[in-house]
């Protein structure tokens, strides 16, 4: 299967997508959409990056057509969901996790500046 099939394939199945629509908002011609469906010519990459957040796929998966396998477990699923419902929950978490990069970058430079005086549990 070739990207232009992958792309034929997902327009068919997003709301049967005409051709000329999906050209249209990708700032196609009908006629060089047709192409690169068609396998006649090939998407630009910044065509795939357009197509491929427009499908909510990966450039993988339209270049290659391997899909993402990636696995998460019943409770980052769930941690997935609250995150989505609850933005203050959302905001939160980016904040922790903004001070821990902090704190480590603080730490390391901490420990840089003063390495001489420190002593080496090697020696």
């Amino acid at each position: 299967m070739t990207a232009g099939s992958r792309i034929r394939e997902l327009r068919k199945n997003k709301n049967n997508l005409s051709q000329a629509k999906l050209a249209a908002i990708m700032e196609l011609t009908s006629a060089s959409m047709s192409s690169i469906e068609l396998g006649k010519s090939n998407p630009t990459s910044d065509l795939i990056i357009k197509l491929s957040q427009f499908f909510d796929v990966s450039t993988d998966y339209l270049l290659t057509g391997k899909k993402e396998t990636q696995e998460i477990s019943e409770q980052e699923r769930e941690i997935l969901n609250v995150l989505r419902e609850d933005q203050a929950m959302t905001n939160a978490m980016i904040e922790v996790a903004n001070v821990k990069k902090k704190a480590i970058n603080y730490l390391g430079s901490y420990v840089a500046m003063n390495a001489q005086s420190l002593k080496s549990p090697l020696k």
